[in-house]
């Protein structure tokens, strides 16, 4: 597939091949329009396009007279929303580098990833500063990303400078010093298309993070083909609550700055907060977010009294419209008169949690579910899948309005051509490919990543194939599983279908080279703490439900449930719960909130040893007794809290 050649009337801008010229652009555009929003005592606060630029000159020139030059690199580690996206624009009005570092990264990853590169400069969210203790390869300039004009101390006791010093003395530099102002002024002229932007770091499911190096004219590119994909405009509103250190929210904003857009930034844990308070038009979207406004949207339905069959029903009628719209046909009258009733009686309630306003969902970092996304789709909300790598700089296919698939990734970029190796591992050819670091101890499988072949494609380690002319996802090479029969499986898909059993939030299914599959099981809290205040069962802890009974019960008929479906070499045959929720901090998870493998096996590695031990002896304790296996909640052993699943 080859979208190389940009295709119908849309291809890219080339006067904007840098983020300061695409910045300016939207200032001289839309100077007094809202560009970006922040929530400060309860309200939402603009701030203009003008303002914004205003703001990336300022904290240029502060960087300029501290002694960041051009090609300079300036680390950024954990600040987020409008602070980053002032930071990340007055760094390249700087002609400097930024090196987006995550919140989430504890001291010993911070340290190697400053390792691979060469920071002159390093601004930190202030709540963060205690990780920079005994950090071999800190810069000697620290600035905190705090809002007030006081100097703040790190852990050591070092007075700090704040990003609103840093502003004030570059407004005043650029009062004064006519040099460095044209400088500042001139950077949307002087950067070039292969100039380099920023470094990001590879969310990394195994191994180190990987630094990647991305141009300006790759960060122009990607917004404006998203934009165009997405027919994003002026009149749009994104909610952005996405983390800025990895490449889908970098890209997801470069998208609003093409378009002219405003961006909300908002908090994860306050979502539907947020949306009902801002109505966007479209939500940058991973899909643990999705599962949770579907829980809750599922919940207000039973306590108002909804049946669970009324909404059954009405997720037909929506997956049958649905079924109709990708085909391009009308809507037969029947059909269309259940739609609005559907509508008005059921699907009105999950519209309204999204704000009301909402065109579309832009959904990617981890495998989603399709009855969840039928489920959006049914109340009018395109849940638009895409792909992407911070190694191809940003998105590579995705689904648009016009044209979609549920279970697909959809079409490449205009400006993008892929193709499908003969194992079926997908190949990309992009504007935006980034250029990796070299890592002295990096382990085999990440040496060659991001190597291009003679016709400069990526290989993305990815399995892909065809579906109707859309690309969809298998699995990660290296992931596939081979069993010891030597059926190949694909883990992801089992583990988006667990994450819809109830009481589950996310699960790691493994057994290459194994005759059955066993998984690791991340429970739902806030799913399982509501059955145990129904039931009156007293658990007050997440260990509290890993050890409880009724919840192994609950969670054991779901996974057999979920068997009953698959085909029999991908049963799970064993599953633990653990007592421990899945984290960023300590690398279970990626930024995304995909699960890190190889770290997750480690450190559970006992755990799966005994679910291991216990299947290789269910076989003769089946048959000296009935010949049968026994229900999972009878077979529960307390020392994994695993449970042995119905054959």
């Amino acid at each position: 597939m080859d979208g190389t050649a940009f295709k119908g009337d849309w291809s890219p801008n080339p006067s904007v091949a840098s983020v300061p010229a695409a910045l300016a652009a939207a200032a001289a555009g839309r100077p007094a329009a809202p560009a970006l929003r922040r929530r400060v005592a309860g309200a939402w606060r603009p701030m203009s396009w003008s303002g914004w630029l205003e703001a990336a000159r300022e904290i240029a020139a502060g960087l300029r007279t501290g002694g960041v030059g051009v090609g300079d690199q300036v680390a950024v580690v954990g600040v987020e929303g409008v602070a980053f996206a002032l930071l990340d624009a007055g760094i390249a009005f700087a002609q400097a580098v930024s090196v987006a570092i995550p919140s989430a990264s504890p001291p010993p990853e911070i340290d190697g990833m400053l390792a691979q590169v060469h920071a002159r400069a390093l601004v930190i969210e202030p709540a963060l500063t205690g990780r920079l203790l005994g950090l071999s390869h800190r810069p000697s300039w620290v600035v905190t990303a705090a809002r007030d004009d006081d100097d703040e101390r790190d852990a050591e006791g070092d007075a700090l400078p704040t990003l609103a010093s840093l502003r004030a003395k570059g407004r005043a530099a650029l009062a004064h010093d006519p040099a460095l102002r044209a400088a500042i002024d001139e950077a949307p002229r002087r950067l070039r298309a292969d100039d380099p932007w920023t470094i990001l770091f590879t969310a990394g499911t195994t191994g180190a993070p990987r630094g990647v190096l991305l141009t300006h004219g790759g960060a122009s590119y990607q917004g404006q083909a998203i934009a165009a994909a997405a027919a994003l405009g002026p009149g749009d509103d994104a909610l952005l609550v996405l983390p800025l250190s990895q490449i889908y929210a970098r890209v997801m904003l470069q998208a609003a700055i093409a378009a002219q857009c405003t961006t909300s930034f908002g908090s994860p844990r306050a979502l539907e907060r947020d949306l009902t308070e801002l109505g966007p038009t479209w939500l940058p979207a991973v899909p643990e977010l999705l599962e949770r406004i579907g829980a809750g949207f599922r919940a207000e339905t039973s306590a108002a009294g909804l049946a669970k069959l009324a909404l059954e029903r009405a997720l037909e009628v929506g997956r049958r419209a649905l079924a109709h719209a990708s085909r391009g046909e009308p809507l037969p009258l029947s059909l269309a008169l259940q739609h609005k009733l559907a509508h008005s009686t059921v699907f009105a309630r999950l519209r309204a949690r999204l704000g009301g306003r909402l065109r579309f969902v832009a959904c990617g970092g981890a495998p989603l579910r399709r009855e969840l996304a039928e489920l959006y789709h049914a109340a009018g909300v395109a849940v638009l899948e895409g792909y992407g790598l911070t190694e191809a700089g940003g998105v590579v296919c995705c689904n648009r309005l016009a044209k979609h698939r549920l279970g697909t990734v959809g079409e490449p970029l205009p400006g993008t051509a892929v193709r499908i190796a003969d194992d079926g591992e997908l190949l990309v050819r992009s504007p935006s490919l980034g250029t990796p670091l070299p890592q002295a101890d990096a382990p085999p499988q990440a040496a060659s990543a991001g190597e291009r072949d003679p016709q400069g494609f990526l290989a993305t380690g990815d399995v892909v194939e065809l579906q109707q002319g859309m690309v969809r996802l298998v699995d990660r090479k290296r992931d596939i599983i081979k069993t010891q029969a030597g059926k190949r499986i694909s883990p992801q898909k089992l583990e988006a279908q667990l994450a819809g059993v109830l009481g589950i939030a996310r699960a790691l299914v493994l057994g290459e080279g194994e005759r059955e599959l066993v998984a690791l099981v991340d429970l739902d809290e806030r799913e399982l703490m509501a059955l145990s205040r129904r039931e009156g069962l007293g658990c007050r802890s997440r260990a509290d439900l890993a050890a409880h009974p009724r919840i192994r019960q609950q969670v054991a008929e779901g996974v057999a449930a979920l068997n009953d479906t698959l085909a029999r070499h991908e049963h799970i045959a064993d599953f633990a719960l653990l007592p421990e929720a899945l984290q960023r901090w300590p690398g279970d998870l990626t930024g995304t909130g995909a699960v890190r493998r190889d770290a997750i096996a480690r450190r559970y590695a006992d755990v799966i040893a005994r679910m291991r031990a216990a299947l290789a002896q269910a076989p003769a304790r089946a048959d000296e007794s009935t010949g049968s296996a026994p229900a999972p909640w009878a077979t529960h052993r307390r020392s994994t809290g695993a449970h042995r699943i119905p054959r």
